[in-house]
């Protein structure tokens, strides 16, 4: 009975409207956390899909989320089912489609991992001319920190992730670039040095560490562990724009990618490292072979973009 029920949600319910999938409601649900949100992208009432679970449930013999008033979290069996649940979602956006790729590509969704600096300084060109190729498809973004989206690729919950690469990844992956770490200083800060920034000299002065929902910054915090470098950590934020004006006040220094700095260095001044560190920009997806026909067109789009751009503006990309 319970394998019934759930083939029966994955192949007679349908992926928008008032009804979705089994899949698709194990994983909303999980992703939200929140039966009343999920519900909302879903396209459910808050009840209707309390009862669709609490169905779905009963019919399997265990509970797939542990109810609180803070919201539902993953029993030990809903977290065995989910990253199976997810490679099946995907397999069937990818059926999906290629049958739309046989007639056209009109329709599809594609899920894409990113953070804040890729969204703001190379998306948006992607998107508009993707969009306007290919209207039907529709486009997801999710922001996360670098280990985050790693997560994300490895377990289907993005079909692209947009990303600092990192050594021995277990995906496939293209680096586009490399971003230099920049020392991010007050601008009537003293230097010894105009043209570059020496890393030791981080230990001297309070800093202002760049952080995430889960930590420090992951290629800050390993470029400063990798130089031994031993700062004197004051204040520390999620927000980079509040780093920066945190700087130009004068309540400290800190590292940043030059890509999260350009066009907000009012106050500010930046500097190279040395030695020398970046950060390698790229993409990651778990296979270019079994990607989707949207993801690979959409991966096609944000290369070329990336081409373009290398041409413009070679200073940057070299």
């Amino acid at each position: 009975m319970s394998c019934q029920i759930v083939i029966h949600f994955v192949f007679r319910g349908r992926c928008s409207g008032t009804e979705s999938s089994f899949l698709k409601v194990l994983i909303e649900i999980a992703k939200c956390g929140n039966i009343t949100k999920a519900a909302a992208k879903l396209g459910y009432t808050q009840s209707g899909l309390s009862h669709t679970l609490n169905r779905v449930e009963d019919e399997l013999g265990f509970k797939l989320f542990m109810r609180s008033k803070k919201g539902v979290t993953l029993t030990s069996e809903g977290a065995a089912i989910l990253p199976i649940a997810k490679q099946i979602e995907s397999g069937m956006e990818k059926l999906r489609e290629t049958i739309t790729s046989i007639q056209g590509l009109e329709h599809g969704k594609i899920t894409v991992g990113t953070f804040t600096s890729i969204s703001t300084n190379i998306l948006p060109p992607v998107l508009m001319a993707f969009g306007k190729d290919y209207p039907g498809i529709k486009i997801e973004l999710l922001e996360g920190s670098v280990t985050e989206i790693q997560n994300w690729i490895m377990d289907h919950t993005v079909d692209i992730g947009l990303t600092s690469l990192q050594e021995n990844e277990e995906f496939e992956h293209k680096i586009w670039f490399e971003d230099p770490l920049l020392a991010v200083l007050p601008t009537d800060f003293e230097t010894e040095n105009e043209n570059y920034f020496d890393i030791k000299l981080f230990e001297k002065y309070p800093f202002i560490m760049p952080a995430n929902e889960k930590g420090c910054d992951y290629d800050i915090e390993k470029f400063l562990e990798s130089n031994n470098i031993k700062i004197n950590v004051k204040l520390s934020s999620t927000s980079t724009m509040a780093i920066i004006k945190m700087v130009a006040r004068g309540l400290g220094v800190t590292i940043l990618p030059r890509l999260i700095t350009l066009g907000h260095t009012n106050g500010v001044k930046t500097l190279p490292l040395r030695p020398y560190c970046c950060r390698n920009l790229g993409m990651g997806y778990i296979s270019l072979k079994s990607a989707s026909p949207a993801t690979k067109k959409f991966i096609e789009y944000v290369q070329l973009i990336i081409d373009e751009r290398r041409g413009k503006e070679q200073n940057y990309f070299s």
